[in-house]
Parts: C-alpha cells; structure tokens; sequence
C-alpha cells in the first residue's frame, strides 16, 4: 500500500490540448500535491484498466485527470472499493460531474480542490443495457446519446469539444426518429409514451452545456433518489426550441417536457435507442435499459464548502405525466 496518490492522465482530453501541456500539468500538480505516480491512457476506455491495476498496487487514492469519461471509467473500476477515494481534475472539455459538486472547470482551482482532501461519499447510477456500467453524474438515451456516439468517429478535425457535440446534437436532433417506449418508475404504474424523443436519468443538472434538469442535484442530495427528465412528441422545429431553451433551463414546462423522481427506471422500447453516461456508449442494441440509484457508491474529493444550484422549486419534478402534453408555466426562484 502507498500513501501517494495515482493520477490516471487521459492525454487526449480536451480534443488533445492535455497531452500537448501534460509536462506544465505535471509541474504545477507537484507544486500542490508533492509527490505522486501518474500512467497514461494510450487508447479509448482504458482508464478502468489502468485504475484497476493502480488499485491492485494498492493505492488508495486514485486521480482522473481528464473530462468526464476518464472519471467515469475510473469510477467504473473503484464502485467496488470503499476504502479507495477518487480525486476529480478538471482538463477535459466537458466536466459535468465536476461542475455538478462545485469542482471549479479550471485545472489549478480543481488541484486546490484536490491538496484540500476533503472527500464525501456519494451515489452511483447503475446502468444495464448491451453492457451494464456506473453513471455518477447524469445517463442519457436518444439523439443525444447519439451525438455523444458519434463524437467519437464524426469530425474529429474539430479541436472545440463543446462546439463538437453542440454541433452533432443539433444533427441528431433533426435526423432521429421518435420510438414508441413503456418507462417504469421504481413499482408505479408504466408510463406508455407512444413518441419518446428523449429520457435522462441521474443527479446532476447539466449535459454538455444544457441544463436538462435544473435544481435536480439539490434535491437528488435531499431525496436520495434520481431526477427524471423525459421528451415526448417532439418533431422538427420543436426539437430545435427544445434544444435551445434547455441551454439555460427554459424548456421546463415545454410541452412535451416530463420531469419526475426515482431510484429506478426501466425503459423498453419497440426499437434499440442509443444510450450513454458521461460520454461513454454502454447500449445501442438492446430494447430495455435499465437504470438504478446505488447508495454510497463511491468516495469522492470535493470542496468542504459547496452548494447546489436552485432555480425551481421541487414542483417541477411533482407533475403527472398526463399534464406534459400541454404547456404550463412554472416561475423560476430569483
């Protein structure tokens, strides 16, 4: 066992920025951390890998110094160890998960973060569909699961991660069919929805710069369970209103816009609908996904002082699916 920690470096985060800097990014890591190992992922998903065997070696403190993905299949590897804590860098273009527990998008506030060593235990998503893997923040199927997919062999000349994926949702949003799907919510009666568009699960707010369910990481901390965000109905142009009014939460009260709770949903679907968590595919074949809160899943480092965001009150999340099928007006708290 060693009591220096094991940063998992993916150097291609950032669309390559990192691996282009990681000599600077190691320097000013020792200036706040002192002495550590690292490795270097050499190709996709390998950070499980890499994790596993630094947990092997018996480090327990193991460190993603990435986006989204490199933390998430770390996570994958560590969600069977509690005495392993797992610290969050931020250098990737998407940090969702470390935007979700105030963990600053900047690489020498996130170290801050880090040489503090305050650590918490927090909840997993488990996720079952062509594979079964942990989601920690948010899991998504439809075309933005999609666009995520394709993220990793379309246009890969662009160098702006955020631009990228805005860019092929916008694609996916016009080009993807609308698939009839039963969603079940812990043991409550199946909602039928003859047109799913899109469904989220999780405990964050935001994906990729849309925030998809606001104040849901608030009350996900409060309730211990999920929040659920589920589009319906939605065809051409709406999809585009849609997209665009969820950048800063708008879309709550859209028609068509179903926000709920629960710690377990499964969703069957006449026809394969791709999903994903933090950027990693873990179903593009099967027809029923099924997704589940796991309690104290994982130790995390984040900052002793933190809040989450509210914009809405719980109402949001309080409605019968019934009412999405028309507009209605929710005020946001100032």
């Amino acid at each position: 066992m060693t009591s220096d920690p094991c940063i998992v470096i993916n150097p291609n985060a950032n669309t390559g920025k990192l691996g282009k800097k990681l000599d600077a990014v190691l320097a000013l890591t020792k200036e706040y951390i002192g002495n550590f190992e690292y490795v270097v992922t050499e190709r996709p998903q390998q950070e499980k890998e890499l994790a596993e065997e630094a947990i092997k070696k018996g480090y327990k403190t193991l460190v993603s110094l990435g986006g989204d993905g490199t933390a998430t299949n770390m996570g994958d590897a560590i969600i069977g160890h509690p005495d392993v804590t797992l610290g969050l860098l931020s250098a990737g273009s998407m940090c969702d998960w470390h935007k979700t527990h105030s963990i600053p998008y900047n690489l020498e506030e996130s170290l801050k973060v880090l040489a503090e060593g305050h650590s918490e235990k927090f909840p997993g998503i488990k996720c079952s569909g062509d594979m079964t893997n942990y989601a920690f923040d948010l899991t998504d199927g439809g075309f933005t699961a999609k666009a995520a997919a394709a993220a990793h062999y379309e246009m890969k000349w662009m160098k702006i991660g955020l631009i990228k994926y805005n860019y092929l949702a916008l694609k996916y949003v016009l080009k993807s069919k609308n698939v009839p799907a039963k969603i079940t919510l812990d043991d409550r009666d199946p909602i039928e929805i003859p047109d799913l568009t899109n469904a989220f699960a999780g405990f964050g707010d935001d994906i990729a710069g849309f925030h998809v369910m606001p104040s849901n990481a608030e009350y996900s901390q409060k309730n211990k369970d999920l929040g659920v965000a589920i589009a319906h109905g939605m065809k051409g142009l709406n999809r585009v209103k849609m997209l665009v009014k969820a950048i800063p939460g708008n879309h709550v009260g859209m028609k068509g816009i179903h926000l709920d709770r629960c710690r377990k949903m499964i969703v069957e679907t006449t026809e394969p609908l791709c999903w994903e968590n933090e950027g990693e595919i873990y179903s593009e074949n099967s027809k029923i996904v099924e997704i589940e809160r796991i309690d104290d899943a994982i130790t995390v480092i984040v900052p002793k002082e933190r809040s989450y965001k509210v914009d809405y009150s719980e109402e949001i999340y309080l409605q019968k699916f019934e009412d999405s099928y028309a507009n209605r007006k929710f005020e946001k708290i100032k």
